[in-house]
């Protein structure tokens, strides 16, 4: 089993209030093994934006009554077992591999840092 956070960061029904972060956690019925990642990401991405599918189907009952939308978008956060990946302008970076910049209350930049190899 995984345990698996979807943290939306962007918007919300508080808009007066700033960013707006809501989040819903469960587990998996089988362990994400490094090597499925990117395939589970994209899962995940497509099922807050379709609404639909097993996936959906987990997560729907987990959110707020407040909650306005859950389509991913640049700034929000999945966690799989501990590693967070940000949702970035093409994909998923890993949280540590990535600089984030904000702009205004809730805009996010995502991009990939510069590697330095020792």
């Amino acid at each position: 089993m995984s345990k698996v956070v979807i943290t939306w960061k962007a918007f919300g029904d508080k808009p007066e209030q700033g960013r707006f972060i809501s989040s819903v956690g469960f587990e998996t019925e089988f362990k994400i093994a490094e090597a499925d990642v990117d395939q589970f990401l994209n899962v995940v991405y497509r099922t807050t934006n379709t609404y639909s599918g097993n996936l959906w189907d987990i997560i729907q009952p987990l959110l707020s009554e407040t909650r306005t939308h859950t389509s991913l978008s640049i700034g929000d956060e999945v966690e799989i077992d501990g590693q967070v990946y940000i949702c970035a302008d093409f994909g998923f970076e890993k949280i540590e591999d990535v600089e984030i910049k904000k702009f205004e209350d809730a805009v996010f930049s995502v991009t990939v840092k510069d590697k330095v190899n020792n």
